[in-house]
């Protein structure tokens, strides 16, 4: 009787610990993400204001490539690993936080749209774009995509939309 109790109390006790270190998971994957976000957009968003204004201007510079690799690669280990893990969602219901969360997801990922527009549609750099950096600019653009999906998800996870697992 004695060894049940405890082996329910230690069980309680392993519960308790697991939720409270799920309970900083999600902001850290989300912290992760927002890194690898804001290192695309504080990097691209003067390079793109740069070829908007003059296309023959650019130069391929391997700095900005390796800035977003790593962009890249963190958007793409904080998201895929929320996905594969699961974590817990923020427990409260705060609409106004949550339409904030969807408001930005759909603000963040206008310049990924236009840099899609400018790098693809209008081909404006198609002369001076190698492959491997086509490649570099699709899978950071996925990865603001990503990043989207993930807003979207904790704006619904605040408004009482998102689904309990």
């Amino acid at each position: 009787m004695r060894s049940s109790s405890l082996n329910r109390e230690t069980s309680k006790a392993d519960l308790n610990a697991s939720h409270a270190r799920s309970r900083w998971l999600y902001p850290l994957l989300l912290a992760t993400q927002t890194v690898g976000v804001v290192i695309i957009y504080w990097h691209g968003l003067p390079l793109f204001r740069q070829l908007v204004a003059d296309p023959n201007s650019y130069e391929a510079r391997m700095e900005t490539r390796i800035w977003l690799l790593v962009a890249t690669l963190l958007i793409q280990i904080g998201f895929w690993l929320r996905f594969r893990v699961r974590p817990a969602m923020p427990q409260f219901v705060m609409p106004l936080l949550g339409l904030l969360a969807k408001f930005w997801a759909q603000l963040s990922f206008i310049p990924a749209t236009a840099s899609f527009s400018f790098v693809f549609i209008i081909k404006r750099l198609e002369s001076a774009l190698s492959i491997s950096a086509y490649v570099v600019t699709l899978a950071a653009l996925f990865s603001l995509f990503c990043y989207r999906v993930e807003l979207q998800r904790l704006g619904n996870a605040l408004i009482g939309e998102e689904k309990k697992p």
